[in-house]
């Protein structure tokens, strides 16, 4: 769950399930004259639509953390309590291996990203590979990657999206996907500097595939004011971009009681969140 600062009375809350539905409308959109879209499309869009999709297993029921607040998702491995956050991500890639093992295999290497710094692309990241849970966690994905690869190599369509450099490049922007809506979601409105963690505007520097035979490049979110935002360069199929997405109110406080943070969680004001992507600033005369 993400937990934005809103007000000295107020937080707005985002579940990590939305968020991870902005990640995946982000990875539809991906691809223009200048990047290269995306190879295979509704695999790698299912995989950032879905990277987050074992949340909805605690979100439907929070807890809160041991100040007695709604707990954010930074630094959540570490208070949502012994092995819950690995098993919402051993779910997760469980359910989805069901359904498309390409978009698996992407949510697996995301899984073991947020442990080990992105695999090196986000070094800002905290490193968790001390605890032995996340060690095993870790092993378990590296033992069932290979195995999903060599089925999937067997498909002639995908001959060139599994090689080794075509692998890389999907990986990257899997985590551009996931930096960008973490961006995205966790302000409000869109100028907030509240939230002092998370991605910056440059989603920490991480580099972003254009086109095979380009050097990667790093994206700029330029925030214009509460709802716009310039992106340069500009990697969607159309502008303006408009996303949407829900946040709850939740009186800013600890809770003495699960149940009664619960009844504002269930019960509190519901926000209609819609923020515009744009290549280029548009005016309009008065």
């Amino acid at each position: 769950m993400i937990v934005c600062p809103y007000n000295e009375s107020f937080l707005v809350l985002v579940l990590q399930t939305d968020h991870s539905r902005i990640a995946g409308f982000l990875a539809a959109h991906w691809g223009n004259d200048k990047f290269a879209s995306l190879n295979p499309y509704a695999s790698m869009v299912l995989a950032a639509q879905e990277h987050d999709s074992g949340w909805w297993d605690w979100e439907t029921n929070p807890t809160l953390n041991e100040q007695g607040s709604p707990s954010d998702y930074i630094g959540s491995i570490k208070h949502l309590g012994q092995g819950v956050w690995l098993n919402l991500y051993r779910r997760a890639i469980e359910r989805l291996a069901e359904r498309d093992l390409y978009a698996a295999y992407y949510v697996s290497m995301h899984g073991e990203a947020l442990l080990t710094r992105g695999m090196g692309l986000l070094p800002s990241m905290p490193d968790y590979t001390g605890d032995p849970a996340v060690q095993e966690f870790i092993a378990e994905q590296r033992a069932l990657r290979p195995q999903w690869l060599q089925a999937l190599q067997k498909d002639s369509a995908l001959q060139e999206a599994t090689s080794d450099t075509h692998l890389w490049t999907n990986f990257k922007l899997m985590e551009v996907f996931d930096q960008f809506a973490q961006f995205v979601c966790n302000r409000y409105p869109f100028n907030s500097q509240a939230r002092k963690n998370g991605p910056t505007n440059t989603l920490s520097n991480i580099p972003v595939p254009v086109a095979p035979g380009q050097e990667d490049v790093t994206l700029t979110i330029d925030v214009q004011n509460e709802t716009q935002a310039i992106v340069r360069p500009f990697p969607f199929n159309v502008s303006p971009l408009r996303l949407s997405f829900e946040g709850r109110l939740m009186p800013n406080r600890p809770f003495a009681k699960p149940h009664e943070f619960l009844e504002h969680f269930y019960g509190g004001e519901r926000l209609a969140i819609n923020y515009t992507l744009r290549a280029t600033l548009t005016f309009t005369r008065s």
